[in-house]
């Protein structure tokens, strides 16, 4: 499936709204008043239907699901169309036919709109790259669950989301190793996995977690990582300078094969989370 550029996707999530309901006349609409009875179970963790109406059967709440997975929804009025974005996937539901897109291909099967929430099948998600959707027998009341995997269950990306998220850091551009070489000179080959999290320009907030390369350049890759910390401490000191502080306070930590640097609201809680997780690598 045709992916976007993850550049193009955090423009267009910068502009992202929430979703309202956008079920219009004409559309498929489910009259079942019960309340959304199937567990979804998404990485690892039960996900919180409270609140969501019934659909038919083996469908799931397509904008839950993506922000669960560190995705957005964005409806566009315009086109009465919605956007689901999942990492550099796009799922596309148009409301005029209820027809489900991903990247630029039709999708055999149609969404169903229930009092606003948007449904689709499981099986859309599986054909995301990396995504999988697996269907427990049913129960004896009928109820059924669903278990999906998606490329965050990896451990280093949970673990990037929890510093984040103990940091009180905005989530941002994501880059991968090359990305980091190309946009800011830090030594890719210095790392044998990296994630790393890039604001756009209102803030500093800015998060590289990795593990590093047997033999790795850790200096050279520290002279990088200060190089961009003064950037933007000499773009902070005249733009928006509440945000001085943060980008004074950055983390530049190794612990063991581990590397992290944190620009960040709280970066004591940040770098505490990333401690924890080292630790529990063993």
């Amino acid at each position: 499936m045709k992916k976007l550029g993850t550049f193009a996707l955090t423009l267009a999530l910068a502009g992202a709204m929430t979703l309202p309901a956008c079920a219009t006349e004409g559309l498929l609409i489910s009259a079942n008043p019960n309340a959304y009875s199937t567990t979804i179970t998404l990485n690892g963790e039960t996900l919180n239907t409270a609140g969501i109406p019934a659909s038919s059967d083996s469908l799931i709440p397509l904008r839950l699901v993506a922000e669960a997975d560190h995705g957005s929804a964005y409806w566009d009025q315009e086109n009465n169309e919605s956007w689901f974005y999942f990492g550099d996937n796009l799922i596309t539901v148009k409301f005029a036919d209820n027809s489900i897109w991903v990247g630029e291909e039709s999708v055999k099967s149609q969404a169903e709109v229930v009092d606003g929430v948007t449904f689709v099948s499981a099986s859309v998600l599986s054909l995301l790259d990396g995504y999988t959707v697996e269907w427990a027998d049913p129960t004896t009341d009928g109820s059924e669950a669903v278990t999906i995997t998606t490329p965050n269950n990896d451990p280093m990306v949970k673990a990037a989301y929890s510093i984040m998220d103990a940091a009180g850091m905005g989530y941002g551009m994501r880059m991968d190793g090359q990305q980091l070489a190309e946009t800011y000179q830090i030594p890719a080959d210095a790392f044998e996995q990296v994630i790393a999290f890039f604001p756009m320009i209102t803030n500093p907030d800015t998060l590289i977690l990795g593990k590093l390369a047997e033999g790795a350049d850790v200096e050279a890759v520290k002279t990088a990582v200060e190089a961009y910390r003064q950037q933007q401490e000499d773009t902070f000191s005249w733009y928006l300078s509440q945000n001085l502080p943060k980008v004074q306070d950055a983390r530049v930590v190794v612990e063991g094969d581990w590397f992290l640097f944190l620009i960040a609201e709280d970066a004591d809680a940040g770098e505490a989370a990333f401690h924890s997780f080292v630790e529990a690598q063993g």
